[in-house]
């Protein structure tokens, strides 16, 4: 999961500064397999190396997705693990041809639907790595208490949070690389969509909160994260707004977008993992076939510990 937050970012910068079409070609760029683009053509330019940046962390994700599936098939019997990991890649495989098809058509309808999947493919993402670590297992008691209630909470905060991102993804391709008529309707939207998270996620969050004052950690720690990545976000929501400025991107105005495309991830990836957790109840986890021959003998069960 780790490398696709770089993949983020400067996916993230590839519409800040309208770098999308710097690099003429998909697979075969410029005439050079995409991999073995040379570096003097990669850092011609500032536009050039955030794109061809993009497309090999890219590629990146996509093998350590690869090597996920592999390692999962091998190591973790719980079909689960094995449905994380294969639907991890396929959500990285779709992103990446779009992302590809994007540019060989050079459609900006395209380029909105690459940015609105990128989050969604995140989420995927960071909801593997978690269901693939040790500490998923480990935590199958600490579902205890949670109510199907919650569980409907925790999925529309889901939808809410994705619908969101999707509007800022909407909203960010009306402003750059130039001002669109729509850019004001597209940011009242948008504002609308944070009102409406900002609800559902102090919701979700005191619920995790009352299970947590029962002495539920694990709920306690996800309302503290949830509730600590919306005040971040919103922060930077505020400062890439007050730091816009049609034109010319400055530094600081990058910066501010592409970790407010970020911690829009972070959120949903957040929320996800919290609904993953919610819908498994107190018998959350699959059992392990291989658990029975083991017991005898004492040994723990071998998880994945990690993925993309």
């Amino acid at each position: 999961m780790a490398s696709a937050i770089p993949l983020v970012m400067f996916g993230g910068s590839v519409t800040t500064i309208g770098a999308g079409m710097a690099v003429d070609g998909w697979l075969i760029a410029e005439g050079h397999f995409m991999v073995f683009f040379p570096i003097e053509s990669w850092l011609r330019d500032t536009a050039t190396f955030v794109e061809h940046t993009h497309r090999l962390f890219g590629v990146l994700v996509g093998l350590f997705a690869i090597a996920t599936v592999v390692s999962t098939f091998l190591k973790d019997p719980r079909r689960r693990a094995r449905l994380f990991a294969t639907l991890g890649l396929l959500a990285v495989c779709v992103q990446g041809t779009v992302g590809g098809f994007r540019v060989l058509e050079n459609s900006p309808r395209l380029a909105f639907l690459h940015g609105a999947l990128a989050q969604a493919v995140f989420a995927i993402l960071v909801s593997s790595a978690v269901y693939l670590s040790p500490r998923w297992g480990g935590e199958r008691q600490s579902r205890a208490g949670v109510t199907r209630g919650l569980r409907s909470l925790a999925g529309w905060t889901v939808v809410a949070v994705y619908g969101q991102v999707v509007l800022g993804a909407w909203y960010r391709h009306a402003i750059r690389p130039s001002t669109t008529p729509e850019a004001t309707m597209r940011f009242l939207l948008h504002l609308f969509g944070a009102l409406a998270v900002t609800t559902l996620v102090f919701l979700l969050a005191r619920s995790l909160g009352r299970l947590g004052r029962e002495g539920n950690r694990a709920a306690a720690r996800k309302a503290h994260a949830l509730l600590i990545l919306l005040g971040v976000q919103i922060t930077l929501g505020v400062g890439a707004l007050v730091g816009y400025r049609s034109g010319t991107v400055g530094p600081i105005e990058w910066g501010l977008a592409i970790c407010h495309v970020l911690g829009g991830g972070l959120l949903l990836g957040e929320a996800a993992v919290v609904r993953l957790w919610a819908a498994t109840g107190a018998a959350g986890v699959e059992p392990d076939p291989a658990a029975g021959e083991r017991g005898a003998s004492g040994g723990r069960p071998s998880h994945l510990g990690g993925t993309a």
